[in-house]
């Protein structure tokens, strides 16, 4: 007689049974409990925070990118005069003076819009992201990991210096002065990613196994 008929004498098989499958069901209750709470790390902190994060560096980029291209164009019209200059002879200083200031003028107006859209963008558009990302950090900061937290004054810091900036409150030459750069945000936004991808794959990881655990329990 094997165990398993010993058991079933004993009247034991249907007690380890049960527990087993109460076993099984504690697992994957945790299991679902410990999706949930991923989810909502990545729903509502981390997703938003580095959503905020890739719109301000694709219109960052973009803006350097925009910039690039009209001081290319800027840079090519006065080679251009230059040459022309050179190919006139010595003529009149004067003439010299006007050819180059009217390459630099037909570009001037370019500049300027762009440099008055830039800065619409960065008031309207980018500085209420960081503010967002600061409402989110406060609202949230029982979803972030601990070590997350520690990024926080970062992000006050950033952002509270440029509003005084905006406001005229500061004096942009300060700013140099107290280390003010959006280069101190680097290893936050680095961390960002990395536990976002992290959360996001212990989440692909444990619906796995829960998967596996269901179809045990049928």
């Amino acid at each position: 007689m094997d165990w398993l008929q010993i058991l079933g004498v004993l009247g034991l098989g249907a007690l380890s049974g049960t527990i087993i499958t109460q076993l099984m069901t504690n697992a994957r209750d945790r299991r679902s409990q410990r999706v949930a709470y991923l989810k909502q790390q990545l729903e509502q902190f981390y997703g938003p925070l580095l959503a905020a994060h890739k719109e301000i560096r694709a219109r960052s980029e973009l803006r350097v990118k925009v910039q690039q291209a009209i001081d290319a164009k800027h840079a090519k019209a006065m080679a251009e005069a230059a040459v022309m200059i050179a190919a006139a002879g010595t003529g009149e200083v004067l003439t010299h003076a006007d050819l180059i200031n009217a390459a630099s003028d037909v570009h001037l107006p370019t500049i300027k819009t762009n440099i008055e859209d830039e800065s619409q963008t960065f008031r309207e558009v980018l500085m209420p992201r960081y503010r967002s990302m600061i409402d989110t950090f406060r609202d949230k900061m029982t979803l972030a990991e601990p070590e997350t937290r520690e990024y926080f004054a970062r992000l006050v810091e950033f952002v509270d210096v440029w509003d005084k900036i905006i406001g005229n409150k500061l004096s942009r030459s300060i700013a140099p002065e107290i280390n003010h750069s959006e280069a101190n945000l680097a290893p936050f936004y680095k961390h960002l990613e990395e536990v976002h991808d992290r959360l996001r794959g212990e989440v692909a990881g444990t619906e796995g196994r829960l998967r596996r655990l269901l179809r045990c329990s049928r």
